[in-house]
């Protein structure tokens, strides 16, 4: 019969997301030089997609064109004004 070892339990503690839990892993990699490091503005190539429009007609919005096009906007309210298809049936 083989005896059985005490097992330690290890109690975790519930972290909640307000809490900062640090990784001290990192904090050997980032050092004052890389965080000074800064790219160049003309370096960062951002599609047109994803700017912000440069003239709004609506006034000032954040909102790149991408997600201007994907707004829903479009209520199809003029098809309400449409008649019918009559149908041709001889019923």
């Amino acid at each position: 019969m083989v005896p059985l070892l005490p097992i330690k339990v290890q109690t975790l503690k519930a972290i909640m997301d307000s809490e900062v839990v640090r990784d001290g892993r990192l904090m050997e990699m980032v050092d004052e030089k890389w965080r000074e490091d800064k790219l160049p503005m003309e370096d960062i190539a951002v599609p047109q997609m994803e700017l912000p429009e440069l003239e709004p007609d609506n006034g000032p919005s954040n909102e790149t064109l991408r997600e201007q096009e994907q707004k829903w906007t479009d209520l199809a309210l003029s098809r309400l004004h449409e008649q019918p298809p009559l149908s041709n049936s001889n019923g």
